[in-house]
C-alpha cells in the first residue's frame, strides 16, 4: 500500500479502540500476543519509558536531542501528532518519511489481520499498532536507544509491554481521572506501573507531595533506584522574555552553567534537566558546550509556541488544570501578557471547572468551540462550567467562524 492507503488503515483502527475493550480489560495480554507473533521487535534496543502528567514529551525530546549529541542512533516515539501520523515515529530527530511508514504498515498488517481472526483478544487497536511500528522501526534502524512516551497511565499501556533498562516519570497531576482514578495517589499507582524491580528510576519534580509518596512507597517495595532531580540538580532563572528564558544551574557532580532555553516556560528548564539526569545516569555527559548547542535548536511544537507576531499569536495544546496553569504563567511571566482572547476546543472528559479558575487569572474572552474530533465536547454543554469564572464568554461551533 501506499503513504495515503496505509494512512487511512492506521485510522480506520479509531472507531474499533473506541467501542471496544475498556483499561482494565486488556492488562498487555493482546499487546504481548502482538509483540510475539510480531518476534518482539521491542526487545532489540535498550527501551526508556517515560511517563506522567506534564512534560513527558518534551523530557523525551530532550533527551533524545542529548543522546544524539554524544553521537548515539535514538528512536523516539511520542504522542500525539499534531499534523501527521509521521510525527509519532522519529529517528536521529528526523519523522518517518512517507514510504517507510507505508512499508512498515504493509508488513505489519497481516499479523493485525490474523489476529482479528484468530486471537482471543481481538485485533489491535489504534494506539497499540502506532507503538508496535515503533518497535518496528527502531529494530530496522539499529537504534542505540529507544525512547518511548508512554500514552495512557502507565501500568496497562501499551509501551509498557517493553522492559526497559531506565524509566522516567514527569511531574504527576489531574487529567483522565474518569480512567486512572480521581485521586492523585491512585493517578501516581497507574504512572508507577512502568517501574521494575532493580531498574532505576528517575523522577521529576512533584508538585504534589501525594505523587511522590506513592512512587517511593511502590519503588521502595520493588527495590527500585530512585534518583529525584532535586537531588541532584538546583537551577534559578536569571531571566525570562519571549526568546525563553536564561538560567543557572548546578549539579550535584560539580556541573554548573548558564544557558539560554528558546523553548518558553520554567517547566521547560525543570524537562530539560530531567532529560540530562537521565542522559548522565546512561553514562553520557555531555559538554556545556554541547548542551547550549542542541538548546539554541530546541523545537518543540504545540508547547506555547508564538505563531504570529502581530497580533501576537499562541498556540498550546494545554489540555488539564496543571497545563493550563503553566500556560498562564507563561504567558504572564514570559510575555508580559495580561489580557488575551482564548479560542478554545476540547474533548469529552477534561476538567472544565479547573481550567476555567486557570483561566481567571487573565483578563481573558473566552471563545468555545468544536474541535473536528468525534469524542469533541459540544460548547453548549460545558459553557456553564466557564460562566462563574470568564464573565465574557462566547459559543461559536464551527471553527473557522470561531
Amino acid at each position: 500500500m501506499n503513504f495515503q492507503e496505509s494512512i487511512q488503515t492506521l485510522y480506520s483502527l479509531i472507531n474499533y479502540e473506541k467501542t471496544d475493550f475498556s483499561y482494565n480489560d486488556l492488562k498487555l495480554d493482546r499487546m504481548r500476543e502482538f509483540m510475539s507473533l510480531l518476534k518482539r521487535p521491542d526487545t532489540h534496543s535498550p527501551i526508556i519509558l517515560v511517563a506522567g502528567t506534564k512534560g513527558k514529551g518534551s523530557t523525551c525530546y530532550y533527551l533524545e536531542r542529548i543522546l544524539a549529541s554524544q553521537q548515539k542512533k535514538c528512536g523516539l516515539y511520542v504522542k500525539p501528532h499534531l499534523l501527521t501520523f509521521r510525527e509519532r515515529l522519529q529517528f536521529n530527530g528526523e519523522i518517518i518519511q512517507p514510504e517507510e511508514l507505508a512499508k512498515l504498515v504493509t508488513e505489519i498488517f497481516p499479523v493485525i489481520d490474523y489476529m482479528e481472526k484468530h486471537s482471543l483478544y481481538g485485533k489491535p487497536t489504534y494506539f497499540e499498532v502506532s507503538v508496535a511500528l515503533a518497535f518496528q522501526y527502531f529494530k530496522k534502524r539499529n537504534a542505540d536507544f529507544s525512547i518511548m512516551e508512554v500514552g495512557l497511565g502507565g501500568r496497562l499501556d501499551a509501551t509498557n509491554v517493553a522492559d526497559p533498562i531506565l524509566t522516567i516519570i514527569t511531574p504527576i497531576s489531574y487529567d483522565h481521572t474518569e480512567i486512572l482514578g480521581k485521586t492523585i495517589p491512585k493517578i501516581a499507582r497507574e504512572k508507577a506501573g512502568i517501574l521494575r524491580p532493580n531498574i532505576p528510576l528517575i523522577l521529576g519534580l512533584q508538585e504534589k507531595k501525594a505523587a511522590k509518596t506513592t512512587i517511593m512507597r511502590i519503588a521502595e517495595h520493588l527495590r527500585v533506584p530512585v534518583f529525584p532531580l532535586e537531588n541532584y540538580y538546583s537551577y534559578q532563572i536569571l531571566n525570562r522574555s519571549a526568546k525563553g528564558s536564561v538560567f543557572e544551574m548546578k549539579s550535584k557532580s560539580g556541573r554548573e552553567g548558564t544557558f539560554s532555553l528558546p523553548l518558553l516556560g520554567d517547566q521547560q528548564v525543570e524537562n530539560f534537566l530531567t532529560a540530562l539526569l537521565s542522559a548522565e545516569h546512561l553514562g553520557y555527559s555531555p559538554s556545556n558546550q554541547q548542551l547550549q548547542n542542541l538548546l539554541n535548536e530546541a523545537v518543540w511544537p504545540g508547547r506555547i509556541q508564538i505563531i504570529h507576531s502581530s497580533p501576537l499569536t499562541i498556540f498550546d495544546v494545554a489540555h488539564n488544570q496543571a497545563s493550563f496553569a503553566t500556560l498562564c504563567h507563561t504567558l504572564r511571566d514570559y510575555l508580559g501578557i495580561r489580557k488575551a482572547i482564548f479560542l478554545l476546543g476540547f474533548l469529552t472528559g477534561k476538567d472544565f471547572p479547573g481550567i476555567a479558575k486557570e483561566l481567571s487569572q487573565i483578563d481573558s474572552q473566552v471563545i468555545l468551540t468544536t474541535p473536528f474530533n468525534p469524542k469533541a465536547a459540544l460548547p453548549a454543554d460545558i459553557v456553564h462550567f466557564f460562566i462563574p469564572h470568564i464573565p465574557h464568554h462566547k459559543v461559536i461551533n464551527d471553527p473557522y467562524q470561531a
